[in-house]
């Protein structure tokens, strides 16, 4: 099956970035960073994907709100019984089939109500996967990362399967987002490897780096999304273990890179598409010259024998 390279929408010329469209086969829209319920930026974004879709041949693919969207008027969240979840999730889906977008990345909700908030994050997506079904649209839920006795449900490969298990629909399948899955095994203490063991639900994957910190007082902590071989995340481990799997996307999903970083990293991932049937690699690959972030020296994780069955 051939593997679409793409990336998130904020990195895009259209909108507000420095990459051209026709630089990737795929866009993410981030609906969760814009007010589409306004009904002329509605409006001016089905006419700028029309443009795209017509001028460049993209396709696309939709984040969704969740509960860390800055914009209140979008910001849902699974683990409640409230009825704006399934308003804003309706044109969501309304908006996906009207540009032609297969999937809908979805984020589970928190864990703040215990018990009961994972039970509503699955009748929630019960419902929503109805809708989606209706339109001819499939959810994808994504792994999220927290610290340990944090408050984020489907943080752990078992959650998320639990969920999927539960809601039994065709129409909701799995978004692996490997900076989470990378921050979730330190803190857990598993391997990046348990994730893929989710195996034929994993459609999408979203690829950034990071360094696997969480301690908001050390120099590198956190969700950076950055560009492939700036982090210590081993993509040569991870690109193998994609054999294991049903994607259909690779998204490049990072933030504040500079375009030549950008460019090396989907430059990576086209490397990857091109020789996944392959049992070995060229013999150049091109890496990342070395990194230093405030004293602390990395090299990339990134190993052309890695790619080796």
């Amino acid at each position: 099956m051939n593997i679409k390279t793409g990336i998130n929408s904020p990195q895009i010329k259209d909108f507000g970035g420095a990459i051209d469209p026709c630089e990737v086969d795929i866009i993410e829209l981030g609906l969760d960073r814009m007010d589409f319920l306004d009904e002329q930026k509605e409006k001016e974004l089905l006419s700028k994907t029309a443009y795209l879709a017509s001028s460049f041949g993209t396709e696309f693919t939709i984040h969704a709100p969740h509960i860390d969207s800055k914009i209140e008027g979008i910001k849902i969240d699974f683990s409640t019984n409230n009825e704006k979840n399934f308003t804003v999730m309706e044109k969501v889906v309304k908006v996906a089939a009207e540009i032609g977008a297969g999937y809908i990345v979805v984020h589970p909700g928190s864990l703040n109500g215990g018990r009961k908030s994972v039970n509503l994050n699955i009748l929630n997506l019960i419902q929503i996967c109805s809708l989606a079904e209706e339109y001819g649209v499939i959810l994808l839920l994504e792994n999220l990362f927290d610290r340990e006795g944090g408050n984020k449900i489907g943080v752990l490969p078992g959650e998320i399967y639990r969920i999927i298990e539960m809601v039994d629909s065709e129409n909701l399948k799995i978004n692996l987002d490997i900076g989470h899955a990378f921050i979730a095994s330190n803190v857990y203490g598993l391997s990046i490897e348990d994730y893929f063991e989710l195996g034929g639900f994993i459609h999408q994957m979203h690829l950034h780096d990071n360094f696997g910190v969480l301690e908001s007082e050390a120099t590198m902590f956190g969700d950076r999304h950055l560009p492939l071989g700036q982090g210590k995340i081993n993509f040569g481990e991870v690109f193998k273990n994609i054999r294991k799997t049903n994607t259909r996307n690779l998204i490049l999903e990072v933030k504040n890179s500079a375009r030549e970083d950008t460019l090396k990293s989907l430059a990576q991932i086209r490397e990857f598409c091109n020789l996944r049937y392959c049992l070995k690699p060229p013999a150049i690959i091109h890496y990342y010259p070395e990194q230093r972030f405030e004293g602390v020296q990395t090299t990339p994780n990134f190993y052309p024998e890695q790619f080796s069955s």
